[in-house]
This record gives C-alpha cells, structure tokens and sequence, in this order.
C-alpha cells in the first residue's frame, strides 16, 4: 500500500498593502508640493510682483474701484495719498476726473492692460533712499510699462517709468507721482 502524503501548501506570500501604499503616498505628496511651490506666488496676493501691482493700479484707476488705489501704496503712505487725491478733503478723488476723461475719449465699458517693458533692480542706493521712509523695503524695481486702455468707441496706450518697492513680500509704490504719457 501506497502511503499517500499530502504536503501543506506554503502560504502565499502576501505583499503587505504598504508595499504599495507607500510609494502611493510619495507620488502624492510630490504632486502636492509641486502644486503649491507653482500656484503659490499667484495665491500671495494682488500684489505679489509688479504686473500684479500696476495692473490693479491703472485697473481700479480707470474702471475699478478708486478707493482701492491707496491699496497700492505701503500704509505709511495711504493717508498722504487720500490728503492729496481729494484735496485735503475738499473735493472728490482728482483721480474720478482721469476716469471721465477717458470714458469721453474712449466711451464705456472700458478695459485695462498693463505690460511690462522692462523691470530692473534700481540698486543700494536707491533701495537705501526708500528704506528711509520705508525701513522693512527689501527691494526697489525700476519698471517701464505700458497701460492699454480699450472703451466701446476705441483705444490708447500711455507709457511710463516709476519705481516699485517691495515690502513683506508684496509690491507698493512708494510715491504717488505716476506720470503716464500717450504713446
């Protein structure tokens, strides 16, 4: 007679589910970081570079909201600004009168784009000149740029030259002389 043995099975070796969990997660958290570090500079604000910053400007200037241009200035500065664009309080904002003015030439509705020519580092010197008023200024931009404005009726571009100062990490004008002129 034939003994007959029955060999147990080995058990599978069964891949722990961290096997594949783990790498899952490292995907994931790279995918996550690699989200922030791109989006984070455009989360940081209206003005966290200088387009950002002109264009809010010249937007709320011509077809936004006017209380929103002291915004763009450091909050040393914001009260000075009010003081003169309405005249010590005297008038409404000098600055409703830029608006009108471009509604006649260019009629309702109108649009606002701001470009950038050029934007370079205005140097120490400068940048120590501005932290006199403003001593948290870390960095002081020479900007030449371009302002689009297009209405119902038509269309103009105005050229300009000013300096941005960055401070905490977000961008102000540091003075409230920003000459434009027809292109």
């Amino acid at each position: 007679m034939r003994k007959i043995t029955v060999q147990a099975k080995e058990p599978e070796k069964k891949h722990s589910k961290w096997v594949f969990l783990i790498p899952l997660l490292v995907i994931l958290l790279l995918v996550a970081a690699a989200v922030i570090f791109l989006i984070l500079p455009s989360v940081r604000g209206e003005q966290s570079n200088p387009q950002k910053l002109l264009q809010k400007y010249y937007y709320n200037l011509y077809a936004g909201d006017l209380n929103e241009l002291s915004s763009c200035m450091p909050e040393e500065l914001r009260d000075a600004f009010e003081q003169v664009s309405t005249m010590g309080g005297v008038s409404s904002s000098i600055y409703l009168s830029y608006r009108q003015q471009m509604q006649e030439e260019l009629g309702e509705n109108l649009q606002v784009e701001v470009t950038i020519n050029q934007s370079e580092n205005a140097g120490s010197e400068k940048l120590k000149s501005v932290q006199d008023d403003f001593p948290k200024a870390a960095t002081v931009n020479l900007v030449d740029f371009d302002v689009k404005i297009t209405g119902d009726d038509g269309s103009k571009t105005m050229t300009g030259s000013t300096y941005v100062t960055q401070i905490g990490g977000q961008w102000y004008f540091t003075t409230y002389n920003l000459l434009v002129s027809e292109k």
